[in-house]
């Protein structure tokens, strides 16, 4: 079985990285990461890079993370609400389309709300839920 790894959490995964190397993994691993000037796109060439990257995987590990908002106090952010939705919906319809099985996780987010709640965060993520129930349901 051949696992892939597409991290779109704002920090690198070098961690991971120095897993795969030390254990001598043949695993792909792609980190999504951009500014608000490369948002769009980074977006629209999503698709095409999940299935040039991932094509022959059989199973994609999908990190989604909410740091990348633009107005996470923490992850130096580059996408708004819209464009994490895209960036959702687009990771899973591709993997629909090209038969590939999805495991994924919530990941990062760092905002805070007036009452100091991480309300903000959650959002983001109910997005990410919301964009996988409409595709894969």
């Amino acid at each position: 079985m051949r696992v892939g790894l597409l991290d779109l959490d704002q920090h690198d995964p070098d961690g991971v990285r120095e897993i795969v190397e030390h254990l001598g993994l043949d695993l792909p691993i792609l980190h999504g990461r951009g500014t608000p000037r490369t948002a769009e796109r980074w977006l629209q060439q999503l698709p095409a890079t999940i299935i040039e990257t991932f094509i022959d995987c059989d199973l994609l590990l999908v990190q989604l993370g909410a740091d990348p908002h633009v107005e996470d106090e923490l992850g130096a952010g580059w996408l708004d609400d819209e464009q994490l939705r895209r960036r959702d919906r687009a990771v899973f319809k591709t993997c629909r389309a090209i038969g590939l099985p999805v495991c994924w996780n919530l990941a990062g987010g760092y905002q805070h709300d007036a009452d100091g709640t991480i309300r903000p965060v959650l959002n983001v993520h109910d997005a990410s839920l919301q964009e996988c129930s409409e595709v894969w349901l």
